[in-house]
């Protein structure tokens, strides 16, 4: 596979690279933790936890365009990348501070939507919407599966699992 032209790489970069590394290209990556497609399938996000960001690149040809969230934002090391069901919002696992981002992908705007260790979230990792109208977060750091309120964040009141033996990591509700 050839390397994309805009990258201007030819034979600096292995082949099949996509996006490159941010020691070939300026906004390349330098700790990838998760890459998810836009609902439209027009834009791949990246959540690059060392570079603590989440980057926007061009779906069809790895061409970055931006950051889309950035530490300006709260975030500090993000983990996980996860779509809303209706595909508006953009969820973002915060690890530096253990809290859940909200990007609204129409109005460019990132809030909170799980203050830093709500509900016991400590290492937050995989997550996940159910049909029950809660959004299930791997709580990593204390080997629990814990709920919130798919709406305004709330946590349950108690965790949905807990006392794993290992640190949960990723997570899929199959129903």
């Amino acid at each position: 596979m050839p390397l994309p032209q805009h990258l201007g790489l030819e034979g600096d970069a292995p082949p099949g690279t996509f996006v490159p590394s941010a020691k070939l290209a300026p906004n390349g990556l330098v700790d990838v933790r998760a890459a998810i497609f836009a609902p439209n399938k027009e834009f791949l996000y990246v959540a690059d936890r060392a570079a603590d960001c989440v980057r926007t690149y061009e779906a069809r040809t790895g061409r970055y365009l931006r950051n889309l969230v950035s530490r300006s934002d709260r975030l500090d090391k993000p983990i996980h990348l996860l779509h809303s069901p209706d595909g508006r919002y953009l969820f973002i696992g915060s690890g530096g501070n253990d809290s859940i981002l909200r990007h609204d992908l129409s109005q460019n705007v990132t809030t909170v939507f799980i203050a830093s260790k709500s509900g016991g979230l400590n290492g937050p990792a995989g997550m996940a919407f159910g049909d029950d109208s809660f959004l299930y977060l791997a709580s990593r750091n204390s080997k629990e599966i814990l709920c919130y309120n798919a709406n305004d964040g709330r946590p349950s009141t108690r965790p949905f699992i807990k006392d794993l033996a290992d640190n949960p990591e990723f997570l899929v509700l199959v129903g």
